[in-house]
């Protein structure tokens, strides 16, 4: 956003002013995400921080988008193993204070807002495609039934919808138990023999 993005001074100053809005959103949702407030926590002049971003929005947007990670980026290999892997690690995320104030902030603004709408895009529906093609492959090396294609999302909904509300409804801390359990719930009725 900044215009000396090349500068090592802009860019140490906008960390920086990314990391204070990060506490704060933490803190206390996204109205604590101010200029004022941002400038004062990362020790930098409000002009910076109006540099960087003319309008509160677009400070907001970084900040989400900053600490937004996609929940599922699979890579290669047997894909009960590469869920299990991916959300162990996801979890570690999911367990801090930040996921629940980031996931909070996007469910609540994306109904209105364009930006954070594609950040919730990120975040929970880009891996259709990719989870597709791995479901394919899956089936043909046999570890999956035919017809799994279709319903990735649903499979997505069965796997991420337990694990948010365990998390942030019920205060659960995640690990790798809770994960393999909802993993090997979601994939049963998919198994070859089911």
């Amino acid at each position: 956003m900044s215009p000396s993005s090349d500068d090592p001074r802009a860019r140490r100053s906008r960390a920086a002013c990314l990391a204070a809005a990060t506490e704060l959103l933490v803190e206390g949702g996204p109205e604590r995400v101010t200029h004022a407030a941002v400038a004062e926590r990362a020790g930098v002049g409000r002009a910076t921080v109006y540099r960087h971003w003319p309008d509160l929005q677009s400070l907001l947007l970084d900040a989400l988008a900053t600490d937004a990670r996609p929940l599922l980026t699979l890579g290669d290999g047997p894909v009960r193993d590469q869920f299990v892997a991916h959300l162990a690690e996801q979890a570690a995320w999911l367990n801090q204070p930040v996921s629940a104030s980031v996931i909070a902030t996007v469910i609540e603004r994306s109904e209105r807002d364009e930006g954070v709408r594609r950040i919730r895009e990120e975040m929970f529906g880009r891996a259709d495609e990719h989870l597709t093609g791995m479901l394919t492959a899956a089936v043909e090396r046999g570890e999956l039934r035919p017809g799994i294609e279709e319903h990735a999302r649903e499979l997505v909904s069965r796997i991420l919808g337990p694990l948010l509300f365990q998390r942030f409804m019920l205060g659960v801390r995640l690990d790798e138990d809770i994960v393999v359990r909802t993993v090997d719930a979601a994939l049963a009725p998919w198994l070859p023999n089911a």
